[in-house]
């Protein structure tokens, strides 16, 4: 495929979500190339003709990643005090900065095996009851979402993507933002080449030193023989949706190694919306 056509399919899922990339995001996402017609370069963001007012929008809703990226450390930085917590990364909109003002806060976690179900049901229980989950205030503003967790022993996400090209999950895995890390984040880039094989370019996260979170000294600890207890309790409080749909397709996936809690999915939308725009500039998807 010609640089130019890979970088115009990369612009076009970024208008799928509606998001205006730098050309350094571009590269990393795509191959390099040069941009040319029918994309424009505005103030560093790139974006198809006819769509500059995604770079004025983002423009506006970067004014929010401040407060954002404050009180995603905090979150961090209580996660990473959890059992067996070894990563955990801000993702969607919020890691790209994009989010609207009213947005959740979406995070993905990597515990230690024997940890995941314990870890998980400690921090989804404080933050429901400090009012910080989606749905419980009136107001979502940087509610807390923990819907995806893995353990270590199950770093290949490729078996959680759509069947057939699963463009969004392909750009989520890229554009993830590690906040703490004990070093895990090599060995799931490493075990992922099948999400990373249309983006030849793409490097591993190297996140600002300013947003890290240290190691903590002190932490709860790992309580193995717990963690299937925990699993079961956990189980009886699902929704009659969590239960129905459970382990059908990639939406709601429970597993002793993997909890994924997405009922409502729109990775086919935005597939079908980038297949569209694709079509429309003439580029193949």
């Amino acid at each position: 495929m010609e640089a130019g056509a890979a970088r115009h399919q990369a612009i076009a899922f970024y208008d799928a979500i509606g998001y205006p990339p730098t050309d350094a995001e571009l590269s990393l996402s795509s191959v390099r190339g040069p941009i040319v017609s029918p994309a424009r370069i505005v103030r560093g963001r790139v974006a198809f003709e006819g769509r500059e007012e995604l770079i004025a929008e983002q423009e506006r809703r970067e004014a929010f990643f401040p407060r954002k990226i404050r009180k995603a450390r905090r979150v961090a930085r209580l996660l990473s005090r959890l059992p067996g917590v070894c990563f955990v990364a801000l993702c969607n909109t919020t890691a790209l900065a994009n989010a609207r003002d009213e947005g959740d806060l979406d995070f993905f976690v990597i515990t230690k095996r024997g940890s995941l179900a314990l870890a998980r049901a400690l921090a989804t229980t404080w933050y429901a009851l400090t009012g910080s989950r989606p749905g419980i205030r009136e107001s979502d503003r940087d509610a807390v979402c923990l819907s995806f967790w893995v353990d270590d022993s199950a770093l290949d996400l490729a078996p959680l993507m759509l069947d057939g090209d699963d463009p969004y999950f392909r750009f989520w895995f890229l554009s993830l933002l590690p906040l703490y890390d004990d070093g895990v984040s090599v060995d799931l880039w490493e075990t992922n080449v099948a999400i990373r094989s249309r983006h030849p370019h793409a490097r591993v996260w190297i996140p600002s030193p300013d947003l890290r979170v240290k190691k903590p000294l002190l932490r709860f600890p790992r309580l193995a023989f717990l963690d299937p207890i925990v699993r079961r309790l956990q189980e009886r409080t699902f929704s009659p949706i969590l239960k129905k749909i459970r382990n059908t397709g990639t939406r709601v996936v429970i597993t002793p190694h993997v909890l994924k809690f997405h009922a409502e999915d729109g990775r086919t939308a935005f597939r079908d919306r980038y297949r569209e725009i694709c079509k429309q500039y003439g580029l193949d998807s």
